[in-house]
């Protein structure tokens, strides 16, 4: 079997356009793997739309889009911890130790390292070369300090049974190429796993930014709304085609105070196909309700929300959003 890792880094693609989710698609495309697995789904997972609203963004947005065009299977290889909730019941536990609260606090510290990485925009040769050591030092540490249990959630454990289903498809299809997404916190340890049994990772391809992947970043960057130069990414947005950019346009015109002129895009955009990317529909439609209800359209704007709702998936924070606009008419 030949293997490729690829490191997923969850909302932060959001702050990378050189590794945001159409970059790890790009990635994928020019490594032509015959299959593709994920650490982050569990088995099953898939069966239902929710399964979408995964922290891990690159999967829904380009990767399982992607895979399904081209009839590759993505597998689900991940496995789900066995007491969710274990890390923070360890902090809560170790509170009244002082003993233990210093070797907590001490591992904690080796997390810094990883947030002020995360606070930049990744590339891939960064996250290989700077974040997945750091990463590494924390994980080890953690490991030394208080064993492979409730207090690091289990995960080396996880890991190798993720491995153990790597090899098992490995001993199916002794010429197959698979890919294995994987978050960057699983990649220390299913490294170590994978190479215990034998196993190397492919390097993943250097590859140019696609034109597809240059638009990714101008709507992953409109995502923020409260940025610096509002005119000249609405100008850039204004030249994207797509319901997409349509739906980021009215955000920040709303967010300039021009709430007439954005209930009036998004409502010649809803009468359109708004139906990708996968969340567009449910944020599209609860925005449309609050900016009807700013409009003093309650009964049209009671319709777009319960539209929200009726989707088959709609991304948590819209039916949040959708679900206060049944209760009472929004105000920003």
């Amino acid at each position: 079997m030949e293997l490729l890792l690829v490191p997923l880094i969850g909302p932060f693609h959001l702050r990378s356009p050189s590794y945001n989710g159409v970059s790890v698609r790009d990635a994928l495309a020019a490594w032509e793997p015959d299959a593709l697995a994920t650490s982050a789904l569990a088995r099953g997972e898939m069966a239902e739309p929710r399964w979408q609203d995964t922290p891990e963004i690159a999967l829904p947005l380009a990767v399982a889009p992607w895979a399904g065009r081209r009839g590759l299977p993505l597998r689900e290889f991940g496995e789900p911890s066995p007491e969710p909730g274990s890390e923070d019941d360890f902090r809560r536990y170790v509170e009244p130790f002082p003993e233990l609260r210093a070797r907590l606090a001490k591992v904690e510290a080796a997390l810094r390292p990883v947030e002020a990485l995360l606070e930049e925009g990744l590339t891939a040769e960064r996250i290989t070369g700077a974040l997945l050591p750091e990463i590494r030092a924390h994980q080890v540490a953690r490991e030394a300090e208080f064993g492979d249990g409730p207090a690091t959630d289990w995960l080396r454990q996880r890991m190798e049974t993720v491995a153990g289903r790597v090899f098992d498809l490995a001993g199916e299809a002794d010429d197959l190429r698979l890919a294995v997404l994987a978050p960057v916190d699983h990649l220390p340890f299913l490294e170590d796993a994978l190479r215990a049994g034998g196993l190397e990772s492919a390097r993943l391809p250097a590859i140019a930014r696609s034109p597809e992947a240059l638009e990714r970043s101008v709507l992953d960057y409109a995502f923020r709304v409260d940025v610096p130069e509002p005119a000249s990414l609405l100008e850039r947005l204004r030249e994207m085609a797509g319901s997409e950019a349509r739906y980021h346009e009215a955000n920040l015109l709303l967010a300039g105070g021009h709430g007439y002129e954005a209930l009036e895009l998004l409502e010649k955009t809803s009468r359109g196909d708004f139906s990708s990317p996968y969340f567009l529909p449910g944020y599209l439609l609860a925005r449309l309700g609050q900016l009807r209800d700013l409009a003093d359209r309650r009964d049209d704007a009671l319709r777009a929300y319960r539209g929200a709702l009726a989707l088959d998936f709609a991304p948590a924070e819209a039916r949040e959003a959708a679900r206060a606009g049944l209760e009472r008419p929004f105000s920003p």
